[in-house]
């Protein structure tokens, strides 16, 4: 069988330990999510409930784009086992070994209750992107559209620090991360190549909330694990001077970077301007919009703009793949 670089279709590039393509496939739709709408995402969990259509997608990433890394995920188990049984299905069809950067939840946890998603996570989020872009973040999060998806097509009842308390000192004083979850988390992966381990965007609610302790005993534990250890950054504008002021030792950045500045916090250019002066590698996801912005152009803004190293974005069809990866490779200058 190929290793992933033998069967890759596209140029590379080292993060950490690790030579990665910069073109990697992402797990949606395969988890159901479309950044649409809810019917789409309907239309996705039953179209991705069986492991043949993920297969076959993947199969003309591999063979006809030259995709061989892809992210994989454990947050939804019954559609993720499918998606990790596609990939091994793809890696004996077409002799290639699929190399994999798995999303990891770090379970931040308070009296015992997992938060890193809670009512108060989010209105933490809110209260610290405010206090940086006031009223520009304000315009700029009400006009999102995958926030608008995320809550379900409406900001009624949003979590702000007008109606939910965010954490304070002595409440993130009392964070732990649960290391028994954690490693039922990891034990999803058992045997799969994983090249980068990805831990989830919870840092946001570490880093602003200041518990980088938390921070650096996690990446530790990753680090006896995986070669290779980045991190998902959902506010890039606040997070990440935050991590490269306190020095976290990551391997690079996986954060939201596209010319709309879709899902980009507290602001497109704020959040453009930390990710420009990162010392780290970073993976851009969500170059087209969730969507809403595609082609060549979306490429040329995340590698020839913006300078990332690598782009993650979601295919779910062969018309998809065919589509995206001919403007992506194109703007590499990887065509065909």
């Amino acid at each position: 069988m190929k290793s992933y670089l033998e069967g890759c279709g596209v140029p590379t590039t080292r993060i950490g330990r690790t030579e990665i393509p910069r073109l990697i496939m992402g797990i949606h739709p395969y988890d159901g999510c479309s950044y649409q709408n809810k019917e789409r995402d309907t239309q996705n969990f039953r179209t991705f409930s069986r492991v043949q259509p993920v297969a076959d997608v993947l199969r003309c990433a591999v063979e006809e784009g030259g995709i061989t890394a892809v992210q994989v995920d454990h947050m939804l188990p019954r559609l993720d086992r499918l998606h990790l049984q596609a990939i091994w299905e793809t890696e004996q069809q077409t002799n290639t070994q699929i190399g994999m950067v798995a999303y990891i939840l770090i379970p931040v946890t308070l009296n015992g209750e997992i938060v890193s998603y809670s009512e108060r996570a989010h209105s933490t989020f809110y209260d610290r992107n405010e206090a940086l872009g006031g009223e520009a973040f304000r315009e700029h999060f009400h006009a999102d559209q995958i926030i608008r998806y995320n809550l379900g097509g409406t900001f009624d009842g949003i979590a702000t620090p007008a109606t939910v308390a965010p954490y304070a000192e002595e409440d993130a004083a009392r964070f732990e991360i649960d290391y028994g979850i954690l490693e039922q988390y990891l034990g999803f992966f058992a045997g799969c190549d994983i090249l980068i381990a990805d831990p989830g965007a919870e840092i946001d609610l570490l880093a602003m909330t200041g518990r980088f302790d938390l921070i650096r005993e996690y990446l530790d534990f990753l680090r006896q694990r995986f070669d290779t250890v980045i991190t998902s950054v959902h506010h890039a504008g606040v997070t990440l001077p935050l991590l490269e002021a306190e020095n976290i030792p990551v391997d690079g950045y996986l954060t939201t970077v596209n010319a709309p500045g879709t899902f980009m916090f507290p602001t497109r250019d704020l959040a453009i301007d930390a990710i420009k002066n990162a010392s780290k590698p970073v993976i851009a996801i969500k170059p087209m919009a969730g969507g809403r912005y595609l082609g060549h152009k979306a490429f040329e803004y995340v590698f020839d703009q913006v300078g990332v190293q690598a782009s993650m974005f979601g295919m779910g069809t062969i018309d998809q793949v065919r589509e995206t990866t001919q403007a992506a490779r194109g703007v590499l200058g990887a065509a065909a």
